[in-house]
């Protein structure tokens, strides 16, 4: 599919091959395009790799971004696709239900934000707004440059 070897960067191909989903309908107008990470694990690529395919096809237009939500096919005007729900959302309710089953040690931090967002396949970025739901429930603390922890027992 991609040829590391041959005369094309790898980020082209990738664009190219994305560009072929879109113009066949695979994806179609207002489709939530794969993360970075679904690309990195289909492709075998670099984050840098499916980043940089990512920027290509936004800055022909094919696609556009929103922050924190993900890329959509086409302009902005198109409808896109409907969300199940946010995925920081899931992941905080997953972590909040290990941290109140006790699957966490008291005084042993959580897996690192990098971990975690590999674990779940999605950005760090959508691990720290997961961690910042616990924090504002008061499920965990976090303790700069030592980690996140399942909240302390009650005193």
């Amino acid at each position: 599919m991609l040829n590391p070897r041959g005369p094309v960067p790898l980020y082209r191909q990738l664009a190219a091959v994305l560009r072929k989903r879109i113009a066949n309908g695979e994806l179609p107008p207002g489709a939530l395009m794969p993360s970075e990470a679904e690309l990195m694990s289909e492709f075998g690529v670099a984050r840098i790799t499916a980043r940089n395919a990512i920027r290509e096809l936004r800055e022909e237009g094919a696609i556009y971004t929103i922050r924190g939500e993900g890329s959509f096919v086409g302009p902005e005007e198109v409808p896109r696709e409907v969300r199940s729900g946010w995925v920081f959302q899931t992941i905080a309710e997953d972590l909040a239900a290990k941290v109140e089953a006790g699957d966490f040690e008291q005084d042993v931090p959580l897996p690192s934000e990098s971990q975690l967002a590999q674990q779940y396949d999605v950005a760090k970025g959508t691990v720290r707004r997961a961690l910042a739901l616990l924090r504002e429930r008061g499920l965990v603390y976090t303790v700069a440059g030592r980690g996140t922890y399942p909240r302390p027992p009650s005193e």
